[in-house]
């Protein structure tokens, strides 16, 4: 069956772009603090672009989980890794309910302002805090339990993934934990973007070895 490995590479895919997307539509504060920023980002005329962002950055959200899924599934196909893919695909779910917080509370301020109002006013300095904290939700827990999930993946993935793409799984599962500092996060995307793609276009007798195992 096909569908499961295109919804999984689409998905991976969709991870990574999305999650680029919707940060660059809604252009929350952050960096150094100016007060101009934090004001333009909750004005009335920027808030449509927030509410299209929240639906990019949920769709990101569930590509990864259907990727973690499939991936999960995967490496079930080896003998005696169960401890493997149970502790993959916990850390992986955690990751992905982490980002969907920290979207939460990223965007949270300027759609909390297009529901409540004009009567809605906060100092700049207190719209800039609640981004930040937001921010580093993705970049910070987030990031780092998605990392460990790679690693994790590497580990029980042997007789599975081929091994440019393991190696590029621990690359990615080691940026992720520091991502904390922000950039190593794009090396994530990147592998998303990889593994997707890899999916869509050799994942032959990947998907048929996983599509003969019964989902958990």
């Amino acid at each position: 069956m096909r569908r499961p490995t295109v919804l999984a590479g689409v998905g991976g895919i969709a991870f990574s772009v999305l999650t680029v997307v919707a940060f660059s539509v809604a252009n929350p504060p952050g960096g150094t603090y100016t007060a101009s920023d934090s004001v333009d980002y909750v004005a009335k005329g920027h808030r449509a672009a927030v509410f299209v962002s929240t639906y990019l950055a949920l769709l990101a959200v569930l590509g990864l989980i259907c990727l973690l899924r499939y991936l999960r599934d995967a490496i079930s196909v080896a003998a005696n890794n169960h401890r493997a893919t149970r502790t993959f695909w916990g850390i992986g779910l955690a990751a992905a309910v982490t980002f969907a917080v920290g979207w939460g509370i990223l965007l949270g301020d300027a759609l909390a302002h297009a529901y409540g109002g004009r009567h809605v006013v906060i100092a700049p300095a207190v719209t800039y805090l609640i981004s930040e904290v937001g921010v580093v939700m993705i970049f910070g827990p987030g990031a780092i339990l998605l990392g460990g999930a790679l690693v994790a993946l590497m580990l029980g993935s042997r007789t599975v993934l081929p091994t440019w793409l393991r190696w590029l799984t621990l690359v990615a599962g080691v940026a992720g934990v520091a991502s904390p500092a922000y950039f190593p996060f794009f090396i994530v995307e990147i592998w998303g973007i990889v593994i997707g793609v890899w999916l869509l276009a050799a994942g032959g007798g990947f998907k048929s070895a996983v599509a003969a195992q019964p989902s958990a």
